[in-house]
């Protein structure tokens, strides 16, 4: 996809799909390492580890990856800092579908920041695959505080505000990347297959003096600094 093509799509859809953007043996390799911080890290029943690149150099490498930088660049003209990056997971055990919900509703009154969803397994309808509604980061939305049975997913937007005409469901093969703001409404599909769909997510945002909020994650820098 050319530049400018990548900039219009991410303005006017919210989001843009990257095919091939790690292989399939590097999939394997952030795989092992997901389910070792997952096993090690994080809190039993938890889908979500934050902070990988705080505790495995293997993701703190991905985050700051060329293929990635060199998109982000298209869609990031005022410079590139990291922020922080997490595992998701959807096993036989948690099937669950993410609720809608937007970003910004967890970091409120920061500065806008993009998030890159990696694919380290195939993922589709079946087994939990990310949704995004399309043109959604240009709307307002109400968020209602409901959380999940595990706790997770506290905030939240009810499914009668989302317009069904324009859920895309993102059909991915692994090392596809997704990029998308903030803004933009999303979740997932249950995990219908119980099958294992791992994924890689990182979050950047503009260089700038640190935030209140952002001094919550160590392994912040700059990749590329503000023109």
């Amino acid at each position: 996809m050319a530049s400018d093509d990548i900039a219009y799509c991410y303005e006017h859809d919210g989001f843009i799909i990257i095919p091939d953007l790690i292989d399939g043996e590097e999939c394997e390799k952030l795989k092992i390492e997901a389910q070792k911080l997952l096993k090690e890290k994080a809190h039993p029943d938890a889908s979500v580890y934050v902070h990988a690149s705080v505790t495995s150099p293997i993701c703190e490498k991905y985050h700051k990856d060329p293929r990635l930088v060199n998109i982000l660049k298209k869609i990031m003209p005022d410079g590139i800092m990291f922020l922080s990056d997490k595992i998701v997971v959807k096993t036989s055990e948690k099937t669950f579908a993410t609720p809608w919900h937007i970003d910004c509703f967890y970091w409120p009154n920061t500065r806008p920041k993009l998030s890159v969803w990696i694919a380290l397994d195939d993922a589709n309808a079946d087994n939990g695959t990310l949704t995004v509604v399309r043109g959604s980061h240009k709307k307002d939305w109400k968020m209602i505080n409901k959380a999940l049975p595990n706790g997770e997913f506290i905030y939240r937007i009810s499914d009668e505000d989302i317009n069904n005409d324009d859920v895309v469901v993102c059909t991915v093969k692994r090392g596809t990347a997704i990029f998308f703001p903030d803004t933009l409404v999303h979740g997932s599909t249950s995990n219908i297959a119980q099958k294992d769909r791992y994924t890689l997510i990182s979050t950047y945002h503009a260089p700038a003096n640190d935030e209140k909020f952002d001094f919550d994650f160590p392994a912040r820098e700059v990749l590329v600094p503000t023109n």
